[in-house]
């Protein structure tokens, strides 16, 4: 008995959840648009020194990459300060996504200092292709999660489309066009869905 009861109350959960969905506006587009314009913007940059192209030419991959994740970091830390007071009072939907990606995050970000341990430790430079896969692996999870509780299917495509672009990212590894296609598929899984949402919760005020 306890079961069932415990099962219609989770029903009944994901069912706000929908109607919520459908009315109140996701408020995380400004972090994803910001990450898509930061780090597509850096796997551009990465492209542009791999093929020698002037004046980027000889940056390592460690000042480029370094330097977004700080850019990212400084940047999204300012936007959350500043709207802490929306932010805790932004409702279950918005709280279930933003750990979703929250979680992402950190994974992403912790994921990456691995890496560079293990290149450090083994050593094996070559250990960064794994990146770009992982990062698009945890996007497409988290398009297709958050997709489920705002009730949106177009986030569903994003999180398939992320699914589809991984095996060609691996594929390419160690060839500059990875960093092309990389970037193009940070563009539309992060910078245009996170213009979306900011556009749409701006119509929403």
């Amino acid at each position: 008995m306890s079961d069932l009861l415990r099962l219609k109350a989770d029903i009944d959960f994901v069912k706000t959840l929908a109607v919520e969905g459908g009315q109140v506006p996701l408020t995380g587009g400004f972090p994803l648009f910001l990450a898509g314009l930061i780090f597509g913007g850096a796997a551009l940059l990465h492209y542009a020194a791999v093929v020698a192209i002037a004046p980027f030419a000889g940056l390592s991959s460690f000042a480029i990459w370094g330097s977004a994740l700080l850019l990212y970091a400084l940047w999204g830390m300012g936007w959350g300060i500043k709207n802490r007071a929306a932010l805790k009072v932004q409702g279950n939907k918005n709280r279930i996504v933003g750990t979703v990606w929250g979680g992402i995050g950190f994974s992403i970000f912790l994921f990456s200092v691995t890496l560079a341990i293990l290149s450090y430790r083994l050593p094996n430079s070559q250990l960064g292709v794994f990146m770009m896969p992982m990062v698009l692996v945890l996007y497409g999870l988290g398009w297709i999660i958050t997709a489920q509780v705002s009730a949106q299917r177009w986030m569903t495509l994003v999180g398939v489309g992320c699914f589809i672009v991984v095996p060609l990212i691996a594929w390419m590894s160690l060839r500059p066009e990875q960093f092309l296609v990389y970037a193009l598929a940070l563009i539309c899984s992060a910078l245009i869905p996170g213009w979306l949402l900011m556009a749409k919760e701006k119509l929403a005020q």
